[in-house]
């Protein structure tokens, strides 16, 4: 071993797992004095306490909302293996399982001169470290089982996991004062070991093999399908591929193909690596072709690949109601939960508002929830937009199962009910006042009517001009007459429509006395409304304010927006609690009225903020840089969703811009509050800006799921994966061939004609040219198209 090699390890950090695009290059001993200091030390705590408490789920939760270090090198565009640009000859091993403590082992691995650095991880139960050795990126695999060997060797006991054999391995943050990093470590020499002579393999038939349906599958597979020297490594991929969309179970089919393929050369960790990755990365087409035993198949049946698994049916009817890929049960992944990060940058009152949820669930419902009902608590807060003038107040609509968590916003009435009460007791004197000079009128008229045309003595009072009674809370059960009054008689000032149970708008919006899915749309604009009936008469609301809440189980919501092409739908924040929700104890802060009353208290902060902005009118808008992400953000979002054939959604890409600004708009104000300003021009902050663009980007992925959701004409209730068609394009080389695509689009039950149509809406719009024989090439702007991510 030597220390000739640069002892500069250079990496790249990611802010999330779930954003590949936030990114930056930092050198491990950076890295490492961030792993030293308390910056993650808050995050850390609270995750070991979970996992010390067993609550190994919440914990796993907690975890992947981490920012995590990629070791092997500089990356760009993606965490994917492909886009790994310099390779940094760094191999990190992750120590799952210790025969002592993390701590010991950790110290006894800087006692190792070959490893660099290494910190407890974020569990707080193993180790990672970092160690340099002098291979390129084609022999990566051979140095970290190299390393790994020497490991076992010197530190007796542990247990390594190999998923770590890839370059690409992220590590997330933890919190270690103890954490060592030397400036010159030695480096591991690894050997290029010749490729073993062939070996024939000896096939399934002539070994005992297992008597069930997996290992029939198994034989069955070989006896179309070569193992050997140069070819084992695609043989386990495509096999893996075969027995997930089967519906094999992952541990089942890696104790078979251990015992079957396993040999020198070719190991067990390689073997189970492979199955794991496959299983992982095709997940959501688990069970898609369940396997049939011999004796119900069709005679001449041969499963050869991937490539010969059955196509998805192509009638009219599947075309008709096509989806992207199987079945889901949306999780995390798929609905993130807003991150942590965000919050301690919020406004105090949010932050003391984030305080009362009790799990990262229940935080998330609060955020969304509470800023749009203190969006009605902003009067004269305006700016413009798209050449328009916009208010703050916005729709949200919190969507989960029975006992999700969803109800904790039923107290955030209490949070706006003083603001309410106060302009309803300001109104409720004006009325007063109106009628004592109404009655006033009424009885100089009469008086002028005995006295035979003879005016009275005094001054003659006017006729006052009519009052109305303010009333900012409307219920679902509304009627649209009532409705359209009640907004032009609030003026100003705006109303606010929660309901906690969804079907109290759903049931009334399709009465004829309702059916007012017309003016949710134009008040979410500012349109004017109008109505006119025999009974009512004429009735107009010039410039309407209205906030909403909805909260409500899926099926409820597909009643209130039976097609993603609604327009309410556009108009809607989403967020979708993933999950089905757990089991919520009962604890002893039920021995003091203090739970129950927390909002009281807020809710007199609530009043002096809206009584202060209701006296200095407030301007808002954008600084040029934070316009020009958004613009960049939402262009690349509205042209995925029209070439990638999501068209039904481009309307609500389109008015998040219109939501994130308007979150800006309420952030403002209550810092405007708070403070007790009175400057009117306000550029939004930074720091509001950035929590803006974050709950705006995160409720647009759970749009796009439930929007899923909402284009089968079927009874049951289904969630897709999103964006499976963009997933495959950009996943494609930049040149590639009409059968590659296919195969691709067939592992995730893509269709032939689905993937055709693909080919042919991107050579429209010019994301691909064809160089014949069934050859394309990627353009400029289709190499920019990149994997869906989450925010």
């Amino acid at each position: 071993m030597n220390m000739e090699l640069n002892q500069t390890v250079e990496c790249t950090f990611f802010a999330s797992a779930f954003n590949v695009n936030d990114l930056q290059t930092i050198t491990l001993d950076q890295y490492i004095d961030q792993i030293r200091s308390k910056k993650y030390a808050s995050a850390i705590t609270r995750l070991r306490a979970e996992y010390l408490a067993g609550h190994t789920e919440e914990g796993d939760k907690r975890k992947k909302k981490l920012p995590l270090l990629v070791a092997g090198g500089i990356m760009k565009g993606g965490r994917k293996r492909e886009h790994l640009v310099r390779y940094s000859r760094c191999i990190i091993v992750d120590i799952d399982g210790v025969p002592t403590s993390a701590e010991d082992v950790l110290r006894r691995a800087e006692g190792l001169p070959y490893v660099k650095a290494g910190h407890i991880s974020a569990s707080g139960k193993g180790d990672k470290l970092f160690i340099l050795v002098d291979s390129d990126l084609d022999l990566h695999l051979p140095a970290f089982e190299t390393v790994c060997r020497k490991l076992e060797n010197d530190l007796p006991g542990i247990v390594i996991d190999y998923c770590g054999k890839d370059p690409n391995r992220g590590c997330f943050v933890s919190y270690d004062p103890t954490a060592f990093y030397k400036e010159k470590s030695e480096v591991v020499p690894v050997r290029a070991e010749a490729p073993p002579a062939p070996q024939k393999h000896v096939p399934a038939s002539a070994i005992p093999s297992s008597d069930g349906a997996l290992g029939n599958y198994m034989n069955k597979f070989e006896t179309d399908n070569s193992f050997s020297s140069g070819n084992r490594h695609t043989f386990v991929m495509k096999l893996s591929g075969a027995l997930n969309a089967a519906g094999f179970e992952e541990t089942e089919v890696k104790r078979e193909c251990l015992s079957r393929y396993a040999e020198p050369g070719f190991t067990e960790k390689e073997i189970a690596g492979i199955v794991s990755d496959i299983y992982t990365r095709y997940r959501s087409s688990h069970g898609s072709n369940p396997y049939c035993p011999p004796e119900h198949r069709k005679p001449h049946q041969k499963l050869k690949s991937l490539k010969s698994l059955p196509d998805p049916p192509d009638s009219e009817e599947a075309d008709e109601f096509e989806e992207e890929g199987v079945d889901i049960e949306p999780d995390e992944t798929l609905l993130p939960p807003f991150r942590e990060e965000f919050f301690q940058s919020l406004p105090s009152l949010i932050r003391d508002i984030l305080a009362y949820a009790r799990d990262d669930t229940e935080r998330s419902v609060l955020l969304l929830s509470s800023l749009a009902m203190l969006s009605s608590v902003t009067p004269h807060v305006q700016g413009s937009f798209a050449r328009k003038e916009y208010q703050a107040p916005f729709y949200g609509v919190v969507i989960g199962e029975s006992g999700s968590g969803k109800g904790c916003v039923a107290s955030l009435f209490k949070l706006i009910a003083s603001w309410q009460r106060y302009v309803y007791d300001n109104s409720r004197c004006e009325v007063k006042e109106y009628l004592r000079k109404k009655e006033e009128y009424e009885l100089y008229q009469k008086l002028l009517l005995r006295s035979g045309g003879k005016k009275p003595t005094g001054l003659a009072p006017e006729n006052p001009e009519p009052v109305k009674q303010m009333n900012l809370n409307i219920s679902g059960y509304t009627s649209l007459a009532r409705m359209i009054e009640q907004l032009e008689t609030n003026s100003h000032y705006a109303s606010c429509l929660f309901e906690t149970e969804m079907e109290a708008v759903t049931n009334t919006l399709f009465q004829d006395y309702g059916n007012y899915g017309y003016l949710l749309n134009q008040a979410a604009h500012h349109e004017r409304i109008g109505n006119s009936t025999k009974t009512n008469g004429s009735l107009l609301a010039s410039y309407p304010l209205l906030s909403m809440l909805l909260t409500g189980t899926p099926e409820m919501f597909r009643r209130l927006v039976p097609s993603a092409e609604s327009g309410l739908f556009s108009r809607l924040m989403v967020y979708k609690i993933a999950g089905h929700g757990e089991y919520r104890p009962l604890t002893s802060e039920d021995d003091t009225p203090a739970a129950a009353h927390y909002f009281d208290s807020l809710a007199e902060r609530v009043l002096d903020i809206g009584v202060h902005l209701d006296k200095h009118p407030t301007w808002v808008h954008f600084s040029d840089t934070q316009r020009k992400r958004l613009n960049r953000y939402f262009k690349q979002e509205y042209n995925n969703v029209r070439v990638f054939g999501h068209e039904d959604v481009a309307s609500a890409v389109l008015r998040y811009r219109l939501a994130i600004f308007r979150i800006g708009m309420v952030l403002t104000a209550i810092r405007k509050g708070e403070t007790l300003s009175e400057e009117k021009d306000w550029v939004i902050r930074d720091d509001d800006f950035e929590v803006a663009f974050h709950i705006g980007t995160i409720c647009l992925q759970h749009t796009y799921v439930v929007s899923t959701s909402l284009k089968r004409n079927k009874k049951e209730l289904r969630y897709k994966m999103p964006f499976i068609s963009q997933k495959i394009f950009a996943e494609m080389p930049v040149k590639f061939k009409r059968a590659e695509i296919r195969d691709a689009g067939h592992v995730l039950l893509l269709s032939k004609s689905s993937v055709d149509r693909l080919l042919t809406s991107a050579e429209k719009n010019g994301l691909i040219v064809s160089l014949g024989a069934g050859y394309f090439h990627k353009t400029t702007i289709g190499k920019e198209i990149s994997v869906p991510i989450i925010p």
